[in-house]
Order: C-alpha cells, then structure tokens, then sequence
C-alpha cells in the first residue's frame, strides 16, 4: 500500500509539474501575443523564447516566433522556426502561407508560387494565398494580375481589410482614383474603428496633393491609435507640404524625443528649418542627425550642398563633415577600388579643399592611375595652400617638396613644356547641360529629394573639364517649361530627372534631350539597393552621361604643320588617333538621338596624333583643299581611335571625361567599364512602392 501511495504522488507530482510548464508557458505566449499587437516584435520573441523554454514543443510559440523574426526581417531564421512549428502543428494552411510569405522575402518566387498554389488546391477558398500570389504579380509588374487576385478574394470576404486597401492603392497607382476613392469608403464604411485605414486614406489623399483632407485622416489615425508612428511621420509630411513649418517642427521633435533613430522626422526638421530662412540651423539639425543615421545618402546630401552654398570654406567643421568620405575612400582604396576611392575623395576635397593630408592621399592615388602631371598639380596646390619652408619643414612637408622639385625636373621634356603651355590653365569646357526635376507628393521618407537628387547629380560634374552642369533650384512643370529655358540659355542639352525611395530601395530615371531641336537624345534608369546606393547611382549617371558626349578639343597652339589641340590621355587620345577639323562654332547636335553634324564646308581637315601628354596632344595637319583655312580656336572631333596598346603607351583614363566619337558611339574604355552592370544582371528586382505599403497591413 505504501508503494502504490508512492507511486500516485510521483504522477500527482509529474501531472501537476507539467501543467505548471504548461500554464508558465501559456502566460510568456500570451504577453508574447500582447506585445506583437502593439508591434514590439523583439519583445514578443523574449516571450516566445521564453515560452519555448518551458515547453519546447509549443507548435503556436514556434509559429508566432517564426512571424515576428520575419516582420524584423530575418527571413532566414523565420523559415528555420517556422519549420520547427510545423513539427508540431501539422497541416494548418497559416504556416504555409508564412512560408510563402517568407519565400517572397527571400527572392524564391518560384518556391512561394508553388506553396500558394498547393494551399488553394487544399483550401480553395483561402484568401491569404490569393494575397500572397498577388505580391508575386506586384513584384513581377504585374497590377492587373494582383488587382483580380484582391478582387478575389473580396468576393470571398466582402468587407475584407487588406483586399480593399490593396484595391485602393493598386487603383492609385494605376491612375484611376474614382476607384481609389470607392475602395477607401468602403474599408471606412466597415473598419472606421481602424487606426490603418485612416492611415491609408490619408496617404493617398497626400499623393493627389488634397492635404486638407489627408490631414483630417491622419489625425484620426492618431486619435484611434496614440503610439502610431508611422501616422505621425505621415503628419509631419503633410504640414510642410502646406508649409506651416513650425507646426511639422513641432511633430519631429517630438518624433525624435522619443527615438532619435527617426530619421524622417530629423530630415523633416532641417528642411524646415531651411525652408524658414535658418540654414545654421539645418545645418546643426542634420549634423546631429548624422551621427545618430550615419548612412543617410539623401539627408546627407541636403547637407553638403547646405555647407557648400552657406560656409566659409576656412570653416573648421568642414574637416568634420568630410571626414565621412575621407575613411570610405581609405576603405575603398584598400579593397583596390578605385573609382569608388576617387570618387569619395572628391567629395572630401570639394567639402574640405584646404585639407592637405588628404590632398595628398588623393594626389597619390592619381600617380598611380599615371596621372604624373595631374599628381604633381595637386602637390603644388598643397605648396601653394601652406607656405614651406624647406629649413624647418616636417617629415611629409619635405616629402611633398622633394617631390615637386622631382616631377618638375622630370617634366622639362614634356609636351606642355616643349610648347611653353600649362594646361592646369586651360579652359577645356565643350558641353553645357541643364538639369530639371518636377515635384513629386509621393516621397514618404525624404520629401523633395529631388532638390537634393539634381544638386548632386550637378555636383558630381564638378571635377569634370569639359562639362558644365547646372541644376534649376526649383521644379518645373514638365517638359515644355523645361526645354523652353534650355533654348533661352543655348544648353546643349538638358535632362528632366525623376527620382524615389524607400527604406532599402532608390530608384532614378533621367530623361536627356537636344537643347537645340527638344528631341529625346537618350533615357538612362538606375535601380540599387543595399548600402551606398545614392553614390552608387551618382556615379553611374556621371558615367553614362559621359559616355553619351563625344570627346570635343580645341587647337590651342600651331606651329607650322603642327598642331597642339587640348585633349590627352585623359580623354583617351593615343598615337595614331584621328581628329576631324571644324571650323569654330559650327559643331551642333544631332537634330535626333546621340552624336553632332556639322557641314561639310566647315570639316577643314584632320588631324593624325603623333605625341600625347596628359591633357594635351600633339599631331601633324592634313588640310582639306589647297588653301589653309585652319586657325587656333578652330575644334576637333574623334574620327578614328586605335584599340592596340603600343609597347610603353600609357593608358591611364580618367573617369571624368567624355568618351564618345562624333556619332555618339562610346569610344573610350574607363575602369568603371569592366563592372558596369545592370540591375537585371545582378540579380536585381525593383519592388514597386506600393509593395511595401501593401505588405504592411495588418
């Protein structure tokens, strides 16, 4: 009797010791489940974690820790949870459905279409499938595809949330706002109670520019959902677009009181502040804001065309400011990137010119590239920046003095030397571009951008010799506005550019025309993600804008049958290239497409390179007709380029030159050339911005 009493109170004891697990495990679960709901996902998977501790096999705990990693994020670890869930909770469409949702996530469309598709053979009913292949479509291009798919489902739950808000959206995007406005009633109709409905709803009210009405939505929004951060980020873009800057001021700061990660509401702030007159303290705002978001392109941009157009350039916080790309450019330069390094040594010299430490980091990666000449200008700008004296000079300052007097030495055999001519001085400018932009009302993260996106898209240009752009501070209507100002200032061509974002994503699409006839002379559209991608588009704007300019001198000197004319190895010139003569003033561009024409009277002769410096070449005349019309000041044009390398011939390129013939065909290859590639073949997908959008409704 007594071991049988013993035994009862083992499994009294064990039963009563696993409903304790049990009930320990349910309370974590339920806390986990309370705080998913106000979205405090690294809380909830605590609780999860927790609640998995106390019961491993806790099917719902592996599922809603699966759904919280992914609203983070971490796709990968969602599936690996997710698959633990399904050891335990077998056959529930909710699971599949996540990990078709995290397929997505993970770019295996082809994976998640599958699991989708064998979901509605089992449930044909089940909307969240139809949900999920509608992202697909969306992800693919496809709106009408998502669009039925929505209808769908709608016709299966006729007040379904998420169908009409993505009807409401996808019809925005499509241009047909009757249909927007009837899918939005409808979810207010049935969801007034619904903080995201309202948030929506004053989204798209934003976009068509009724900020009235947006601003009654989101502040009901606010009022149904206090904590609603995004609503009150959504706030602050509608109060400066009707410019009462002191109120969005008002809704950022406290945005950033309570987390200073905000990046929108740091940005909002300085554009106000600006837009106020306070450029000091915009200034001082995204300064601040920096060093909480570091790796903010667009904020940051806004912020150094500030410096440049409202500081001294003796200002000893421009040190400070460039110090960003002066640690990128050492990190590029010892990955062996070249023109990454350059380029973000460029950005440093242009915020901080006078710093001659880093002058000189710049100065060698030029000799390197076999820029002698180029080298040497920059160590006489040092010189010329801070006086040396050669008795009590430092280590480095008597390197940089040894070395000038070295090059100088070296270049008493050179072309501009033999010709008496500095071509530090030269004045190489052959092409003037405009650049425009139209206002968007749909910027969620960096209202007008495009002021910041044209301003350094015009910056990037200003190492360029031959090519002025400049940028109209203010928005045009379109294209008419555009191209009858391109005709008043005789551009030679001019751009209408377009630009958005989103957390990960930046896209811009650049339109380029004849400023002569307005005819479309090409269309480049840049699509990137990860880190780095607004610089990552500059460049490539640059680069394609270049490529599209023919390579155009000038004769600067003659002597006899000789003739200097003032392109170099920087712009690709070689032993053996033939130049075409024009008479000055009469190169224009093509009436359509890339290229120049002239007339045939105005081709005076050409031009066969026998000797190539940096800047400048020398070659021998062959003139057209028996007199000889050709002058200083007269130009030339790339005929022919030779591709052979010639034993001992340099072939250093510079980044920043035009690299075309006078036909427009690219001519001149670049390092950048060799990893020049579309977003396609990288792998690439461009998520709409409704993507995100959709994807966040709860």
């Amino acid at each position: 009797m007594k071991g049988n009493a013993r035994i009862l109170s083992l499994v009294v004891f064990g039963v009563f010791s696993v409903s304790s697990a049990f009930s320990s495990a349910l309370d974590q679960y339920e806390k986990g489940l309370a705080k998913q709901g106000r979205e405090d996902y690294f809380g909830a998977a605590e609780d999860y974690q927790q609640a998995l501790q106390e019961n491993p096999s806790y099917g719902d705990a592996w599922f809603r820790l699966s759904e919280v990693t992914y609203a983070v994020g971490d796709y990968s670890l969602a599936l690996t949870y997710l698959d633990s869930a399904e050891k335990f909770s077998r056959g529930r469409a909710d699971i599949q459905n996540l990990r078709g949702m995290i397929y997505i996530s993970l770019g295996q469309l082809d994976d998640a279409k599958k699991t989708f598709q064998e979901i509605l053979k089992k449930y044909p009913n089940d909307i969240d499938a139809r949900f999920g292949l509608a992202e697909i479509d969306l992800l693919g291009g496809s709106f009408s595809g998502a669009r039925q798919l929505y209808l769908d489902a709608l016709k299966r739950q006729t007040n379904n949330r998420k169908a009409l808000l993505s009807l409401a959206l996808i019809s925005a995007e499509t241009g047909n706002f009757d249909a927007t406005q009837t899918y939005i009633n409808q979810a207010l109709k049935y969801h007034s109670g619904d903080a995201e409905v309202h948030y929506l709803a004053a989204y798209l009210e934003a976009r068509r520019g009724n900020f009235n009405d947006a601003e009654r939505s989101v502040r009901a929004a606010v009022q149904i959902k206090e904590d609603y951060k995004k609503a009150y980020i959504l706030l602050a873009d509608i109060l400066y677009a009707q410019k009462r800057y002191d109120d969005t001021i008002d809704v950022c700061e406290d945005l950033i009181s309570s987390n200073r990660k905000t990046v929108e509401a740091w940005y909002l702030k300085g554009l106000s502040l600006l837009r106020k007159g306070q450029a000091n303290n915009a200034i001082s705002t995204w300064t601040n804001a920096l060093t909480e978001n570091p790796h903010d392109e667009i904020m940051r941009g806004a912020l150094e065309l500030l410096v440049l157009s409202e500081t001294d350039v003796e200002d000893s916080r421009r040190a400070k400011w460039a110090d960003y790309h002066v640690k990128k450019a050492r990190d590029y330069a010892k990955a062996f990137m070249g023109v990454e390094s350059r380029y973000e040594y460029q950005r440093a010299l242009k915020i901080d010119p006078s710093n001659a430490k880093v002058r000189a980091e710049f100065a060698d990666l030029l000799v390197k590239a076999g820029l002698h000449e180029t080298y040497l200008n920059q160590l006489k700008f040092i010189q010329n920046g801070k006086t040396i004296d050669s008795k009590n000079a430092t280590r480095d300052e008597k390197r940089v003095l040894d070395t000038i007097e070295a090059y100088d030495s070296l270049m008493k055999y050179s072309l501009s030397a033999d010709w008496e001519i500095d071509p530090f001085y030269l004045d190489k400018t052959r092409w003037n571009v405009g650049l425009f932009y139209k206002r968007s009302t749909s910027q969620m993260i960096h209202p007008d951008m495009e002021d910041v996106a044209a301003g350094m898209a015009a910056d990037v240009f200003s190492g360029v010799s031959s090519t002025s752009v400049k940028v109209r501070n203010q928005p045009v209507s379109g294209y008419g506005e555009a191209f009858r100002i391109a005709r008043q200032q005789k551009l030679d061509y001019f751009a209408l550019l377009s630009i958005e974002d989103t957390d990960r994503e930046i896209s811009m699409d650049v339109v380029v025309y004849s400023g002569r006839t307005g005819t479309e002379t090409d269309r480049f559209n840049y699509f990137r993600t990860g880190n780095d991608r607004f610089a990552s588009i500059l460049r490539a704007f640059r680069r394609d804008m270049l490529d599209m300019l023919p390579v155009r001198g000038k004769i600067v000197s003659r002597s006899v049958n000789d003739l200097l004319v003032d392109l170099g190895q920087v712009e690709g010139m070689k032993e053996g290239a033939v130049l075409d003569i024009v008479k000055s003033g009469s190169i224009q561009t093509a009436d359509s497409g890339r290229g120049v024409k002239f007339d045939d009277k105005d081709l005076l002769g050409k031009i066969t390179i026998s000797r190539v410096g940096e800047e400048i070449s020398q070659g021998v005349l062959e003139q057209n007709g028996f007199y000889d019309r050709v002058n200083v000041g007269d130009e030339v044009l790339v005929r022919f380029l030779p591709k052979e390398k010639k034993e001992g011939e340099e072939t250093s390129v510079s980044d920043t030159a035009p690299a075309a013939d006078e036909n427009g065909e690219k001519i001149v290859s670049t390092e950048e050339d060799k990893k020049k590639l579309s977003a396609e073949e990288l792998g690439l997908v461009k998520t709409p911005i409704i993507f995100d959008l959709i994807r966040g409704i709860h």
